[in-house]
């Protein structure tokens, strides 16, 4: 099944910023988030315009933001 991955900041600078991904049956965020070597701690993660936790398990189609936290003041 496919998804899309929509990426800001630096990750998008590392990887690109929209990739077309293959995954598995039941893969969750987390999963694909361990596979790519990115932080989900680092990171606000939205599926389909909704946040999600890791828990989340992708479907076709679904559409995957990571949205870096920001910190300061």
């Amino acid at each position: 099944m496919k998804v899309m991955l929509v990426l800001y900041g630096e990750v998008a600078l590392r990887f690109s910023p929209r990739m077309e991904l293959d995954i598995g049956e039941g893969t969750t965020v987390g999963e694909l988030l361990r596979e790519l070597g990115i932080s989900a701690a680092e990171h606000h993660i939205l599926v389909n315009e909704r946040k999600v936790n890791e828990g989340y398990v992708l479907k076709d189609g679904d559409v995957v933001k990571l949205l870096p936290v920001v910190y300061g003041g």
